[in-house]
């Protein structure tokens, strides 16, 4: 009897160490396989961080060639729109004067008429 229940024992210990090393294996699997996953998402993190100091860098020389670029066509503009003031200027004037010469006209042609 007591050698049966030695086996018993020894078969209990012997199905848990299998068990325990099937779900051992499966758990170490599962937990390497996160931590990878999880090692892979912060090394992809760091690098678009250093990416990222990088382009800023670079991001501030264009920056500032852009509002290089920028004042140059706001100075531009500000000619062009001094140049379209005196046009608008001197056609208003032209106008105002042929306006009043017609008018001139037409009262020497109505004072004439009227004689």
């Amino acid at each position: 009897m007591v050698y049966a229940n030695m086996a018993g024992y020894l078969m209990v210990a012997a199905g848990g160490l299998v068990l325990g090393t099937l779900f051992g294996s499966k758990v170490t699997t599962a937990m390497m396989s996160m931590m990878h996953g999880l090692e892979a998402r912060v090394s992809k993190i760091e690098g678009a961080l250093g990416a990222g100091k990088a382009a800023a860098a670079g991001g501030h020389e264009k920056q500032a060639a852009a509002i290089g670029a920028h004042a140059a066509a706001v100075a531009k503009l500000a000619d062009a729109i001094g140049k379209h003031a005196e046009a608008v200027d001197e056609h208003g004037a032209a106008t105002v004067a042929a306006a009043v010469e017609t008018h001139a006209a037409t009262l020497a042609a109505a004072v004439t008429a009227s004689k």
